[in-house]
């Protein structure tokens, strides 16, 4: 089990987060949903709240490690992108992450992002349970809670998030002795809504989870787990429970609601199963555990085995017993030939023993059985940028991007890989891209400024520059006026 984290800095992150999705709205689009209770459509309010997202994204960068794993990013945005299908145009309106962290929580920051942290995933039972955790998060935001909660104090809250906010940058006494000061004159009205905006995050994450496909019951069932785990253990209760409280009466309203959905059956799903094992074997910070672990897996559920197996050959290949690694690999490929995980893996134990070129061969046989699977084109790009070629590892990176051009992580590559070539002004382009799908536009606008300095003499590529910059300077302005 991987160890909780009680840093300060932690501490006042998590903090901020709350108060952010309790102070200040996303304006996400909500048109869908039913109002149950006032709600505010300045969009001078929403503009300031996602400058404020912009800035919170930032500095939680700095104070926590979030994680970069493909596979692992790929999933829970799929999954987020599920919970969310039915109130945004695009599902990937909504960013969502994930935190390397020994504390069970979530939380919504303005604009449209959700951080999942590692150790909830491995606290649920079921992608049921886990969709519950992201449906609440998402309905925070969709029904711009802060921003009715601003309307009502008419702008104090405003300035006490930003006192939040500097107290995060400043850390330590003198950060704690500024959120104090600052949060003292709007703590008594934040507590009086909270309560309201709780039961409607419960009712409209009801909504989305169901419509996703999700039993509802999930959402009780989990909070259920916290609170009997916590006072089972006589331990503190969950980071998850000190931001949403739970109360005998939320739960039975909860329950009340559920009965109004149809039963649906949550399996444990082949993508839940194996990010569960992938986050253990990745990051328990005692591998030889983790081994333990998935060699006498609880329970006699095939997939559970599966997943269990497919963890195991992780830590080997971690623990660098690299042949064991490729044999298990190897068997579930030839086993399970309609699992994506396995030639992901087996690709990525090829290259942690140093045999770059055979890492090839199961991604090239995988992209030819799932040839719309954009994470296979990354997976081979970055072992073709690994052994030199990066001409061809950008074609692949091009192609992946026409399939998901809000990927993070291909944008990375392309910068690896257009640098490699010594194509300097695209590689800051790219750079520039992932920066502002991480929310941080003030970033890319400086790495395009970078990529303006190396773009020669080429008419077309300063041109493009200028263009994304100016639109980016206009974001930026906008927000900083409002």
């Amino acid at each position: 089990m991987m160890p909780r984290v009680n840093s300060m800095n932690i501490l006042l992150v998590g903090l901020l987060a709350t108060v952010l999705w309790l102070g200040l709205g996303a304006g996400v689009r909500a048109e869908k949903l039913p109002s149950l209770g006032e709600r505010s459509g300045s969009p001078i309010i929403t503009s300031q709240a996602r400058q404020l997202g912009d800035e919170f994204m930032r500095e939680a960068r700095r104070q926590l490690v979030f994680v970069r794993d493909p596979v692992l990013l790929a999933y829970v945005q799929a999954l987020g992108s599920r919970v969310s299908a039915s109130v945004a145009d695009d599902g990937d309106f909504f960013r969502f992450h994930l935190v390397r962290n020994g504390e069970v929580n979530a939380f919504a920051v303005p604009g449209g992002h959700v951080v999942l942290y590692t150790t909830l995933i491995l606290e649920t039972e079921s992608e049921g349970q886990l969709a519950s955790v992201v449906a609440h998060e998402v309905a925070h935001l969709v029904q711009r809670h802060p921003t009715r909660s601003l309307a009502r104090s008419h702008g104090r809250e405003l300035s006490a998030s930003a006192g939040m906010l500097v107290a995060v940058l400043l850390g330590g006494q003198a950060g704690a002795a500024t959120m104090a000061a600052t949060s003292a004159m709007a703590v008594g009205d934040r507590l009086r809504y909270s309560r309201a905006f709780e039961q409607e995050a419960d009712t409209v994450g009801l909504d989305l989870l169901a419509s996703a496909g999700y039993d509802p019951h999930s959402a009780v069932d989990f909070l259920h787990r916290l609170e009997r785990g916590s006072r089972v253990q006589g331990l503190s209760p969950p980071e998850y429970l000190l931001t949403h409280p739970l109360s005998t009466r939320r739960v039975a309203e909860v329950r009340s609601r559920i009965e109004r959905y149809a039963t649906v059956t949550d399996g444990h799903g082949s993508d839940f199963a194996h990010a569960r094992a992938r986050i253990r074997a990745l990051f328990e910070p005692n591998p030889e555990a983790a081994a333990d672990y998935f060699a006498s897996p609880a329970g006699g559920d095939v997939l559970v085995k599966r997943a269990a197996r497919y963890g195991l050959a992780l830590v080997k290949s971690r623990l660098g017993a690299h042949d064991e690694a490729l044999r298990i690999l190897q068997q579930l490929v030839s086993d399970y030939p309609d699992d994506l995980h396995y030639p992901l893996a087996l690709a990525e134990s090829h290259v942690a023993a140093g045999a770059l070129r055979s890492a090839l061969s199961p991604l090239r046989s995988a992209r030819a059985r799932w040839p719309d699977e954009p994470i296979l084109y990354g997976a081979e790009a970055n072992v073709l940028i690994k052994i030199g070629e990066a001409s061809l590892a950008k074609s692949m990176i091009r192609a992946a991007l026409r399939l998901d051009n809000d990927s993070v992580v291909l944008y990375r590559l392309l910068a690896r890989a257009e640098g490699q070539l010594g194509n300097m002004a695209p590689s800051f382009q790219a750079l520039a891209e992932a920066s502002y799908l991480e929310g941080e536009p003030t970033r890319a606008l400086a790495e395009l400024s970078r990529a303006e300095k190396h773009a020669g003499h080429s008419t077309y590529l300063a041109a493009s520059i200028s263009a994304r910059m100016a639109v980016l300077r206009e974001l930026i302005d906008r927000r900083a006026t409002h």
